[in-house]
């Protein structure tokens, strides 16, 4: 009888340093956990059928500021590249929201471009916003223990600023990223990038022929300048 009360009693000790341990780890996470837990429930209100969303709806089609992908879109932007790379070319060419999408989705970083799906490029002043699907074991270090939260893939969300880094690159430095609508703590972001790019800097790269010396991001367009000797 006492070896069984011993046996209890160790049983129930255990219990009870899991329980802690457990508490301990939501206490600590706690503002990740709730607003994850709210945007599940906000979610699978908006369906109505209990299933997370996870694609993000459909821009206005009479919105200029906001661009998805084409192959279409695409040869046009290669076509106002080619024409300013010409001595007797412009010395600058307007990129419309879809243009700049295609370029986005074209020529981010291989493996940024492996993690991310489903973009569309919505244009501010000096920023782009990306919206899209993001492969979470893409970032899993940073996720850590909120990872069985997530979706294979996730809704995200993320803008900042897009500037020419160097020559041939224009580099986005997003300062807001959100999954679903919870958003990341701002000195985690570059971290998350770096681990979805494999770089050191923090931002996305997205190449342009080298005779591009400026960019100008606005929400009417996105403006080439050519490089002048």
């Amino acid at each position: 009888m006492i070896g069984g009360c011993v046996q209890r009693l160790i049983a129930l000790v255990g219990c009870a340093t899991i329980l802690l341990v457990t508490g301990a780890v939501a206490w600590k996470f706690r503002d990740e956990i709730r607003g994850l837990y709210h945007s599940q429930v906000e979610s699978r209100l908006r369906n109505g059928d209990g299933r997370s969303s996870t694609t993000p709806a459909s821009p206005a089609d009479s919105d200029p500021s906001v661009g998805t992908p084409s192959t279409r879109a695409l040869r046009s932007a290669e076509r106002k590249e080619a024409r300013i790379a010409q001595p007797d070319g412009p010395a600058y060419v307007v990129l419309t929201a879809d243009e700049m999408a295609s370029l986005v989705d074209a020529r981010l970083d291989t493996a940024a471009r492996q993690a991310l799906d489903s973009l569309r490029v919505s244009l501010a002043e000096d920023r782009f916003i990306v919206e899209g699907q993001i492969r979470t074991d893409a970032f899993s270090v940073i996720v850590g223990p909120l990872a069985g939260f997530l979706a294979p893939r996730e809704p995200l969300r993320a803008a900042g600023p897009a500037r020419l880094q160097r020559a041939g690159v224009i580099g986005w430095r997003p300062d807001e990223f959100a999954l679903r609508s919870f958003p990341l703590p701002a000195g985690a972001i570059p971290h998350l990038v770096n681990q979805v790019t494999g770089g050191d800097d923090g931002a996305f790269h997205i190449s342009v022929p080298p005779t591009v010396g400026d960019v100008r991001v606005r929400p009417d367009g996105v403006t080439f300048y050519r490089w002048v000797r």
